[in-house]
């Protein structure tokens, strides 16, 4: 499976057999026009470059579910969209056809073909009361993205016991998140085979020390491998024998 890193929370998945999935893609300028926070990491694409398969929300927030971009990712109709209500009600919006939006709820799963997708806790407060993690299935391979949240170990653990491969943590320990140091004890709880920290850097509001993420992960999972990936980076993860 190949996973790359678009900068702040979005990611983009390939499979061997070639299906695509998106999490959280933030491809536009919508934060800045809407609420002022200038993007600092360009985009490594286009939204009318994106072909996927299926794009994921995990909530509302513009960093996280780009509308000035969903109009161009909706063309295509062979793009599936999902997320929790909230995000559904943009996607009616925007006339999506209901059978390419599928709601996530928290404890149930999603299945497209070969893609599997469970909707598990988050708390990312008032300020997205139906906040999500997913943990996605592709390639045999397990990834756990937790979403914005903060660290709540107690109700993280249905996500932990499904044994994710590679987990996605937001760092930023902003507006409700976790810090480096929580999310370097989550990897610690979840001890997966990879890490890769996300939510930093995108915007100065939001601050995140991938630095010292890697440094307290060294220490609390020495047997995690714990990597940051530049904008665009691919990364080749191979499912254990």
């Amino acid at each position: 499976m190949a996973l790359y890193w678009l900068c702040q929370a979005g990611f983009a998945f390939k499979t061997s057999a070639g299906k695509i999935v998106y999490i959280d893609p933030y491809l536009s300028d919508v934060v800045e026009r809407v609420i002022g926070f200038k993007r600092m990491m360009t985009s490594p694409l286009q939204a009318e470059e994106v072909a996927a398969d299926l794009i994921i929300c995990t909530h509302e927030h513009l960093d996280h579910m780009d509308v000035d971009a969903l109009p161009a990712l909706a063309a295509s109709p062979r793009t599936h969209f999902a997320g929790p209500i909230e995000c559904m009600k943009e996607f009616e919006k925007l006339k999506i056809a209901a059978d390419r939006c599928h709601l996530l709820e928290e404890g149930k799963s999603v299945t497209l073909g070969a893609i599997k997708v469970h909707a598990v806790y988050a708390d990312h407060g008032e300020l997205a009361p139906d906040a999500l993690g997913v943990v996605l299935e592709l390639d045999g391979v397990r990834v756990y993205h937790t979403g914005d949240t903060a660290y709540r170990p107690e109700q993280f653990q249905p996500a932990v016991q499904m044994r994710p491969d590679i987990l996605l943590p937001c760092i930023n320990g902003a507006f409700g998140n976790m810090d480096w140091r929580e999310a370097a004890q989550l990897t610690q709880l979840v001890a997966p085979r990879v890490v890769i920290p996300t939510h930093f850097w995108m915007f100065v509001e939001q601050n995140g020390d991938p630095g010292k993420f890697l440094q307290f992960c060294a220490q609390l999972a020495p047997a995690v491998q714990a990597i940051l990936m530049k904008p665009g980076e691919e990364f080749l993860f191979r499912r254990a024998a």
